[in-house]
């Protein structure tokens, strides 16, 4: 699949816009703490190692718009044919999940999982405030405070926040800069691959002696650089004993990258508390999205394949892990004259792991008459945030009193999605 996003202006000035602000290379970016960068391309911020009890969750970020329709096709809908006359399934090419659903047939191992009871899929979901804009939901959907303007940390940092660890490996994200969703007082680590971060030989000085000259510079005082420089040698050092080994295939994509460096540090104990994975795919699809074949039937075989990796790589370690994914809004039922579909409010969530009541799709099913839709949407009728709520209190082990300072102003419901730790 490309990596070229073929979507609107502003999803492309955002890239753009992403990439501009990332670091040149891909470096350790510990946040909270003051950064200086040496030679060796490392990064320099405060770390600290934290306990290693907690259940690992998990935040993919589609991020572009992902169409919940084209993913989890409402099943029996004349209406959804007749506005998409060239990017709908028939129903009999679905992967029927019951009798109002069906999933995409490149998301064959979700339908997998699903059946196994380690899926569930929340539909007619999203945001509370719709807008069509990338960068206003998207960092609305991150701080996930609507209603608080003065809140500036995103939930997961929050999170980390609630559950008072202070190991900078907690809250990691595999890619170049910080998400919104784990930036604030907590520091968290953020680098794309072991090869950018660890210290080797440079030209005729041997690591271990490099790593005692900086070790020596950064003692002479007390200066707060100095101690983060400290800091974040011991981070670097910590990340040598992360083993490569692995049996598994991943998928040649930057999703399939990030999810094997995920479980790289995973497998060897690195104790990561949230993880955020950005997708990285084609889901701006203004023109030419294609159903069984073309941009969005790529998509879902990269969700896919990538998940099913992950989970051969991690073996009983998916036992503890929540997988959600996120997206800032999905698309508009109608189909454009390219061929495309424009921006729209809900979309679908898939809710993965060993902990998940899963084989189930819930929702509040709006419909998709003309009188049922917002605009030309298909309308939100559940917040993406009772979907994390209840993943962050049951699997995440977070308090009531904590969870109201996660997603502050906001009264979840329980949807049934996941298991109680230790139950």
């Amino acid at each position: 699949m490309s990596d070229e996003f073929c979507g609107c202006e502003e999803f492309q000035e955002l890239e753009r816009g992403f990439s501009r602000r990332g670091f040149i290379g891909s470096v350790l970016a510990l946040g909270g703490g003051l950064l200086v960068t040496d030679a060796s391309g490392l990064q320099y911020a405060t770390a600290a190692v934290g306990d290693a009890s907690a259940d690992v969750i998990v935040s993919i970020s589609m991020r572009g718009g992902m169409d919940g329709i084209m993913a989890v096709q409402p099943l029996g809908e004349s209406r959804l044919r007749q506005l998409r006359p060239n990017i709908s399934l028939n129903d009999s090419q679905t992967l029927a999940l019951d009798n109002h659903f069906g999933l995409h047939p490149n998301l064959k191992f979700f339908k997998q999982l699903y059946d196994a009871g380690q899926l569930s899929i929340v539909h007619a979901v999203g945001t509370p405030v719709g807008t069509r804009s990338h960068f206003d939901d998207q960092k609305s959907l991150e701080l996930a405070a609507y209603n608080n303007p003065a809140v500036t940390q995103g939930w997961q940092n929050r999170f980390l926040q609630a559950t008072g660890t202070t190991d900078v490996f907690a809250g990691f994200a595999p890619q170049n800069q910080t998400p919104i969703a784990m930036m604030g007082s907590k520091s968290t680590a953020v680098f794309s691959s072991l090869d950018d971060v660890l210290l080797e030989d440079i030209s005729d000085i041997r690591r271990a002696d490099y790593v005692n000259i900086l070790k020596k510079m950064h003692s002479k005082s007390a200066h707060a650089w100095q101690k983060s420089g400290l800091a974040s040698l011991t981070a670097s050092e910590r990340l040598r004993t992360v083993s490569r080994d692995s049996n598994v295939t991943y998928p040649p994509t930057n999703f399939g990258k990030r999810l094997q460096v995920l479980a790289q540090l995973l497998k060897s104990g690195i104790n990561i508390k949230t993880a955020n994975v950005d997708f990285d795919g084609n889901l701006d699809v203004h023109s030419d999205a294609g159903i069984i074949t073309g941009q969005m039937a790529d998509n879902f075989a990269t969700l896919n394949n990538a998940i099913y990796a992950f989970k051969q790589d991690i073996g009983d370690i998916w036992n503890r892990a929540t997988i959600v994914t996120l997206t800032e809004f999905g698309r508009r039922l109608e189909e454009n004259a390219s061929q495309g579909i424009d921006h729209g409010w809900a979309s679908a969530m898939f809710v993965l792991g060993g902990g998940v009541k899963g084989g189930k799709v819930v929702a509040n099913w709006p419909g998709l008459a003309a009188a049922q839709l917002r605009d030309g949407d298909l309308q939100v009728t559940l917040d993406y945030r009772h979907v994390l709520s209840e993943v962050l209190r049951y699997r995440g082990g977070i308090s009531t009193a904590d969870l109201a300072n996660i997603l502050p102003g906001f009264k979840s419901q329980d949807l049934g999605l996941v298991r109680q730790l230790g139950a």
